[in-house]
């Protein structure tokens, strides 16, 4: 019986990119505060609304090394 790799180099980074995103808006503490403001916006604010387009990005990015 061979050894069989847990996931192929592909799916390994494609499940990278799709966690990613997703970790970064679970890990609140990570974003919990006000400091770095962004034209009077909070950084806690900003932080998700810069998440949003990173997300679709990475989603992008997995589909692309899925259909590839």
């Amino acid at each position: 019986m061979a050894a069989h790799a847990l996931y192929a180099p592909g799916e390994t980074m494609k499940l990278i990119l799709l966690l990613a995103p997703c970790i970064l808006a679970l890990w609140v503490p990570l974003y919990n505060s006000v400091p770095p403001a962004l034209l009077g916006v909070p950084f806690f604010f900003w932080f998700q609304l810069v998440l949003i387009p990173v997300s679709a990005l990475a989603i992008f990015a997995a589909d692309r090394i899925w259909n590839d």
